[in-house]
C-alpha cells in the first residue's frame, strides 16, 4: 500500500516538473494509460516541412494492453504521412512504456493544437484515452495568411494544391528487346520536391502491332514516394514476332496525389529499341520428282515434292491444293492437304498419286501447286511432268505460210494479187491437194480460182498466187478472200480454210485514198494451226498501216466473235489472262505491228471455221487537225472437236479349257462431241490365234454405244495375254488407238471317266456268271448324251442371238 502511494506521488511530481520547465513537452494523464509527445526534438519546425512526432504510451494498468491504435485528429496544420490512424505493434505489460515516431507534415498554418486518441484492448475490452497537445515550436507561413482551413484529408481547399510533388523518371539505359521475345523496362521514379507523393500510378501508352498484351492491366502503382526519395518499377511485355525494327516512343501517364489528396497528372516519354531478325513465312516448292521419272500415257505415278518454309517465322494453317490440269487426274480425288503449322526453315513432304490420261503426246506438262497460309493466300507454283507418248510415225498436215496481200488500199476495178505457200508439216507425203479461192460477187478472179497439186513431200512447200479485180460498184472496206485447201490423208479427205483481207477503195473515195490511212490484218496464224475445242491456242496477228503518207495514233483493236455457245450462250473464244483489246501507240506509214493473244475455245464449240472481226479505232492528222476513223477486218479460225471413245474392261471366263472356244466381250461408247470414222475393233496376242477377231464398225455417231465379242481357242496351258485394240480417226483425220489388256488362265480339260467299266455299254447290267440272256437298256448313257445335247443347243442359241444383234447394229450404221 505504501509502495503504490509512493509511485503515485512521484508521478505527480514528474508531471508538475514537466509542465513547469518544458513548454514543448505535453503530458497527458488518463485513467489507465499515459500519453506524452515530443515534436521534432523541440527544434523549430518550418512551414511546409516534414518532422517526426515522438509519442510515448505508458501502461499503468495491472494487466497488459494490446492492439494499440493511435488516431490523429483533423487539423489544417499537421498531417500525418501514414494516415490518420496508425498502429503501435506489440503488447505492453503493466508498467511498460513504448515510444514510436510518426512522420508529420506542417502546412504553415497558425493552429498548434493536435488531438491524439489512443485506443487499446485491455482484458478483452477496448478502451481509449484522448489528449490534446500543443506544438508551439513552429514557424507559421505568413505569406499564406495563416488561415487556410482547407482540410488535410483529400480534395483540399485553399492553397493545398501548391504542395505538388515533382516526379522524374530515369533509367540506366535504353531498354532493348527482340521481336518474338520479351522486353523488360526498369524505371526509377524520383520525387525531387519537398512534398510526398501518394498513390502514384504509371500507365504506358503502347504502340499498335508491337506488343502482345497477355496481362489484365498494364499499369504499375507505388503507394507513396517521400520527398527526396525514389521508387523502382518494372514493366515486362511480350513483343510481336512481326514487329518492325525501330526505336519507339512510349508515353507514360503518371497520376498521383499529395498528402492533402489533391490529384496531379504528368506525362513523361521514354524510348525503347526493338530489333527484328525474323523473316516472314514464305512457302516454296523444292525437290519435285515423279516415280517413274518419265511417264507413259495411261500410267499411274507418284508426284512428290518438299514444301519449304523459307522464313524464320512459322507458317500457320497451311493449305496445299493440286491442280492436275487436263492431262492427269488424282486417283483418290483428294487434292487438298492441311498442315497446322510449318516451322521456320523446315519442310513437309507432300505426295500425290496421279494417273496420266491415255494417248498423251510426248512433252512436258504443267501441274500447279496452290498454297495459302495465314500470312499469304493464292500462292501458285508450277511443276513440270515429263510424258513420253506413243507418237504416230505417219502423219499428213497441210498449213499455209507467208500470206501476202496488198499492203495498201486497192482502187475499184484495179487488179491485185494474193499469194501464200502450201507446206506439208507432216511426216508422210500428201496427195491430191486442191486449192480453191472464193471472194464473193464483188471481187472477181482474173486467174483460175482452182489449183491442183499432185503431191507434197514432208516439209516441202509450194508457192501459189491468185489474181483478182473488184467490180465498179464496190464499197470502201476490207473484203475477205477465203482459200480452201483439200487433200487426202490416207483414205480420209481433209479440208482446211485460210482467210485473207484486202482493202478496196470505191471510185467515189478516190480523192481521199491517200488522206485516210487504212489498217488491215496482213498476216495471222494460230498455234496449233487447227484449234481443238476445250483447249488454249495462241493467235499471232500482224497489223499493217496501208497509208504511204500518214501515221495513225492511239489505235485500239477489238476482236469480236459473233457466234456463241448453244449451251451456255458465251463467246466461242475467250482471252486467257487478258482482254480481247489491243492498243498500239503509233503506227507509221507502211509499218506493221505484231500482237500475240492466248485464247481458250469453249468445249461445246462446233467443228467449223469461225469468223473473227477485228474492229480498228484510231486517230490520224489531216490539215493540222486530229481526226478519228473506225474500220473492220475479218479472218477465220478453224476449230475441231477432240475425239473421246470410252471402253469398258474386257470380260473373260475364268478358268478356260484348252481346245474349247472362249468368248470375250467389251462395250464402247462415243462420249465426245464429234463423229468417229473408220472404227475398227480387233484382238492382238502372241499367245493364241486372232485372225477371226476383226469387227469393223465404220462411222460411230455422237452418243452411240456398241459392244464387241469374239471367240478364241487357247492352245497352251497357263497365263495367256492379249489386248482388245480400238482404232479410229477423228474429224481432223487424226488416227487414235486405244488398248485394253486382258489375261486368260487356261487349264487342261479333265478326261471323261466311264462310270461303268467293262465291255461295251450294251453289256451293262449283265451278270458275268450268266450265259446268254437279253442286254439291259443303257439309260445312263442316254441321259448323259441328252444333257450334253441340251447344253450345246443353249450355247448355240446365245451365240446366234449375239451375232444377229451385232449384224443389226452394223446394218443400222450403214443406213
Amino acid at each position: 500500500m505504501h509502495s503504490r502511494q509512493l509511485k503515485a506521488f512521484l508521478m505527480v511530481l514528474v508531471m508538475i516538473f514537466s509542465f513547469v520547465f518544458s513548454s514543448n513537452t505535453v503530458l497527458a494523464e488518463g485513467e489507465k494509460v499515459d500519453i506524452s509527445a515530443t515534436a521534432n526534438n523541440d527544434e523549430l519546425i518550418r512551414a511546409k516541412e516534414y518532422f517526426d512526432l515522438s509519442i510515448t504510451v505508458t501502461n499503468n494498468n495491472e494487466k497488459p494492453i494490446s492492439d494499440i491504435k493511435v488516431n490523429f485528429g483533423k487539423t489544417s496544420s499537421f498531417i500525418p504521412s501514414g494516415g490518420r490512424v496508425q498502429t503501435i505493434e506489440g503488447t505492453l505489460a503493466p508498467g511498460e512504456s513504448v515510444t514510436e515516431d510518426f512522420e508529420m507534415f506542417y502546412s504553415g498554418e497558425k493552429e498548434t493544437a493536435l488531438m491524439i486518441t489512443v485506443r487499446y484492448n485491455y482484458d478483452g475490452q477496448y478502451q481509449k484515452v484522448a489528449k490534446t497537445i500543443n506544438i508551439d515550436n513552429v514557424a507559421p507561413d505568413t505569406s499564406s495568411g495563416g488561415d487556410n482551413t482547407g482540410g488535410g484529408d483529400g480534395g483540399g481547399g485553399g492553397l493545398t494544391s501548391e504542395f505538388k510533388p515533382v516526379l522524374e523518371i530515369t533509367s540506366a539505359a535504353m531498354p532493348e528487346g527482340k521481336a518474338g521475345g520479351t522486353i523488360t523496362i526498369p524505371l526509377t521514379i524520383s520525387n525531387i520536391a519537398k512534398y510526398e507523393a501518394r498513390e502514384v500510378r504509371i500507365t504506358p501508352t503502347l504502340p499498335e502491332n508491337v506488343f502482345i498484351i497477355d496481362q489484365l492491366t498494364v499499369y504499375k502503382v507505388v503507394d507513396k514516394i517521400p520527398a527526396g526519395k525514389s521508387a523502382d518499377v518494372e514493366f515486362k511485355f511480350k513483343i510481336n514476332e512481326k514487329a518492325d525494327e525501330n526505336i519507339y516512343k512510349i508515353p507514360l501517364q503518371i497520376k498521383y496525389k499529395n498528402i492533402y489528396g489533391n490529384d496531379f497528372t504528368d506525362t513523361k516519354e521514354i524510348y525503347i529499341k526493338i530489333t527484328n531478325n525474323n523473316l516472314p513465312a514464305r512457302l516454296v516448292v523444292r525437290d519435285a520428282k515423279t516415280n517413274p521419272e518419265v511417264i507413259k500415257p495411261g500410267e499411274t505415278f507418284a508426284l512428290t515434292f518438299d514444301l519449304w518454309n523459307m522464313g524464320t517465322l512459322e507458317a500457320k494453317n497451311v493449305t496445299v491444293d493440286l491442280n492436275p490440269g487436263n492431262e492427269f487426274f488424282v486417283l483418290n480425288n483428294v487434292t487438298k492437304n492441311y498442315f497446322f503449322e510449318i516451322n521456320g526453315l523446315n519442310n513437309k513432304e507432300v505426295t500425290y498419286n496421279l494417273k496420266a490420261k491415255d494417248k498423251l503426246e510426248s512433252g512436258t506438262y504443267v501441274v500447279k501447286v496452290l498454297m495459302s497460309h495465314d500470312g499469304e493466300t493464292n500462292l501458285e507454283y508450277p511443276l513440270y511432268v515429263k510424258v513420253e507418248g506413243d507418237e504416230k510415225e505417219e502423219n499428213v498436215d497441210i498449213v499455209t505460210e507467208n500470206v501476202q496481200t496488198p499492203n495498201q488500199a486497192v482502187l475499184a476495178e484495179q487488179p491485185f494479187t494474193v499469194s501464200f505457200d502450201i507446206k506439208n508439216t507432216g511426216t508422210t507425203e500428201a496427195e491430191e491437194i486442191k486449192v480453191t479461192v472464193e471472194a464473193g460477187d464483188k471481187i472477181l478472179p482474173q486467174s483460175l480460182n482452182v489449183l491442183t497439186i499432185n503431191g507434197l513431200k514432208p516439209d516441202e512447200s509450194v508457192p501459189v498466187s491468185f489474181s483478182f479485180i473488184s467490180t465498179k460498184d464496190v464499197e470502201s472496206k476490207v473484203y475477205p478472200i477465203k482459200a480452201v485447201i483439200e487433200y487426202k490423208k490416207g483414205e480420209e479427205q481433209v479440208k482446211k480454210e485460210q482467210y485473207m483481207g484486202v482493202l478496196i477503195e470505191a471510185e467515189k473515195d478516190k480523192q481521199t485514198l491517200n488522206t485516210v490511212p487504212k489498217i488491215i490484218i496482213s498476216e495471222y496464224s494460230s498455234d496449233p494451226a487447227v484449234v481443238k475445242a476445250g483447249e488454249n491456242f495462241t493467235l499471232y496477228m500482224t497489223f499493217l498501216n496501208t497509208s504511204k503518207v500518214k501515221a495513225v495514233e492511239n489505235m485500239k483493236i477489238t476482236l469480236v466473235v459473233n457466234e456463241t455457245s448453244e449451251e451456255t450462250g458465251g463467246s466461242v473464244f475467250t482471252p486467257v489472262q487478258s482482254s480481247n483489246t489491243f492498243y498500239i501507240d503509233r503506227l507509221e506509214p507502211g509499218e506493221t505491228s505484231q500482237k500475240t493473244l492466248v485464247m481458250y475455245t469453249i468445249p461445246d464449240a462446233k467443228a467449223k471455221t469461225y469468223v473473227v472481226t477485228a474492229v480498228f479505232e484510231y486517230e490520224y492528222e489531216e490539215n493540222g487537225e486530229l481526226k478519228t476513223n473506225k474500220m473492220e477486218d475479218v479472218f477465220g479460225i478453224p476449230v475441231i472437236q477432240p475425239a473421246k471413245l470410252e471402253v469398258t474392261d474386257v470380260i473373260v471366263p475364268d478358268p478356260a479349257y484348252i481346245g474349247e472356244p472362249v468368248y470375250i466381250s467389251s462395250e464402247f461408247y462415243n462420249m465426245g462431241r464429234v463423229k468417229l470414222s473408220k472404227l475398227m475393233v480387233r484382238i492382238e496376242s502372241e499367245d493364241f490365234d486372232t485372225r477371226e477377231s476383226n469387227y469393223f464398225v465404220g462411222n460411230f455417231d455422237i452418243g452411240a454405244s456398241d459392244y464387241y465379242e469374239a471367240s478364241i481357242t487357247l492352245t497352251k496351258p497357263g497365263e495367256n495375254r492379249g489386248k482388245v485394240v480400238y482404232t479410229f480417226e477423228d474429224a481432223a483425220g487424226e488416227e487414235h488407238r486405244i488398248e485394253k489388256e486382258f489375261t486368260i488362265n487356261a487349264i487342261e480339260a479333265e478326261p471323261v471317266i466311264n462310270p461303268f467299266p467293262g465291255d461295251f455299254p450294251g453289256d451293262m447290267g449283265k451278270d458275268p456268271n450268266m450265259s446268254g440272256g437279253k442286254n439291259s437298256f443303257p439309260f445312263v448313257w442316254v441321259a448323259v448324251g441328252g444333257g450334253v445335247l441340251v447344253i450345246g443347243v443353249i450355247v448355240l442359241v446365245i451365240v446366234l442371238r449375239k451375232r444377229k444383234k451385232r449384224k443389226e447394229l452394223m446394218l443400222d450404221e450403214d443406213i
